[in-house]
């Protein structure tokens, strides 16, 4: 049963004498009062079934209870992923590349565990500047087809993002590529034509077409 960093949410109760409904699409799952639990022992949260509904079923009562509104973000799990990020740039700073990536995929992975009706575009973005952070520690560790594709994930995720596009290209940089890394310097420098980082980096590609 796959763990949250905060824990399930909470089960609610139900009347013992409540009836079910099953559910022929979901014959593991069964209907109590509204909420999904497992078919074999009636329980939300079953570690012998491997099976977790209670993200699903605090949603139903809280769109019940907000009259169909979403819940907001959690903001603890913001912070978590703001905290790491924040670890991984103190290492990074410090030239310590191996534990800031540690740190960047730990945020990266609390990140993609956001409950579904969290703002889609939060977690790309979260996903994003971490897998472009975690990039630049590849690169500096001398690793440049790994940063090659964290950065292929970014520019997919975030297309508009100088960063992204100026990181794939060092990346292609370092692996010989020079003209594809050129194309995307160009197209960062386009994105973000005040950037001074990506216009030397721009010319300096240049000088191996």
């Amino acid at each position: 049963m796959p763990g949250a960093p905060f824990g399930p949410r909470p089960v609610f109760p139900t009347s013992a004498d409540a009836p079910t409904h099953e559910l022929p699409s979901l014959p593991e799952a069964t209907l109590i009062e509204g909420l999904l639990h497992c078919t074999a022992h009636k329980k939300q949260v079953c570690s012998e079934c491997d099976a977790d509904y209670s993200a699903h079923n605090f949603l139903t009562r809280q769109l019940g209870a907000n009259q169909m509104a979403l819940p907001p973000p959690n903001p603890q799990m913001a912070q978590a992923v703001q905290k790491l990020k924040l670890e991984g740039n103190n290492m990074f700073r410090a030239q310590c590349y191996f534990e800031a990536a540690q740190r960047y995929t730990e945020a990266m992975n609390i990140a993609q565990q956001r409950p579904m009706w969290d703002p889609s575009q939060t977690i790309v973005e979260e996903a994003a500047v971490m897998l472009s952070n975690r990039a630049a520690c590849l690169l500096s560790l001398g690793h440049p087809s790994e940063a090659y594709w964290d950065t292929e994930v970014v520019t997919r995720l975030k297309r508009g993002w100088g960063k992204g596009h100026f990181r794939m290209g060092r990346a292609l940089m370092d692996l010989g590529r020079c003209r594809q890394a050129a194309l995307e310097f160009q197209i960062g420098h386009s994105l973000d034509p005040t950037s001074k980082e990506i216009e030397s980096a721009l010319d300096n590609s240049r000088q191996y077409i």
